[in-house]
């Protein structure tokens, strides 16, 4: 079977058959492959003067050109694609993550000072707390004897509850993205038929 210049087919083998070339992007003579040249242009790379490009194949999947319904339109040559992304906050649907927390506190006791001095009685502020002129004790059933101290004082446990929302997080390592493949060698009709339009 003779195959058309051009054709690219992929093969099972691990080198490169005869009047074929290996898809591999490599540059060649325009001069010497003049036919193949009037049929590949400068699609595929080079100056289209004295050389031009062969596809690339190496890890790439094959894309028919032009346009669809809903598709993208590719031209011929066209190169694109990732193997690995990273997904940023842009790439992901708003949200947010909120959180709550319950608990209590440890029930305690505390003792306030108490000064007898008269002076704290004309000014308090920044004071201990005092007895009332004639040393009336207001707080008789907590006060020591001599006043020096009101206490203890029983501080019971208190519920706390508290919400808010996390900031955001991750790493931002890509990802890989490439379907399921199996490698083959991809070769391309460098003489043969030469192919005639429709």
């Amino acid at each position: 079977m003779e195959a058309f210049m051009s054709m690219i087919t992929p093969f099972g083998c691990n080198f490169v058959i005869r009047n074929w070339g290996a898809c591999w992007g490599g540059l060649l003579s325009v001069a010497q492959y003049n036919a193949l040249f009037s049929l590949l242009g400068d699609n595929f790379g080079g100056d289209a003067r004295t050389t031009f490009g062969l596809p690339d194949l190496r890890s790439r999947s094959p894309a028919g050109w032009g346009s669809g319904p809903g598709l993208n339109p590719m031209v011929l040559g066209q190169k694109g694609g990732v193997e690995y992304s990273t997904i940023t906050t842009a790439n992901l649907p708003p949200h947010s993550h909120s959180f709550s927390a319950t608990g209590s506190t440890q029930p305690t006791t505390a003792e306030l000072p108490v000064s007898s001095d008269p002076a704290i009685m004309s000014d308090p502020d920044g004071a201990y707390l005092g007895v009332t002129s004639g040393s009336v004790r207001p707080y008789s059933s907590t006060l020591s004897t001599p006043p020096g101290s009101m206490g203890p004082i029983p501080i019971p446990g208190q519920s706390v509850a508290i919400t808010g929302t996390t900031y955001n997080t991750g790493g931002g390592i890509s990802l890989f993205v490439q379907s399921p493949y199996q490698a083959l060698n991809y070769q391309i009709c460098l003489f043969g038929i030469y192919p005639s339009r429709a």
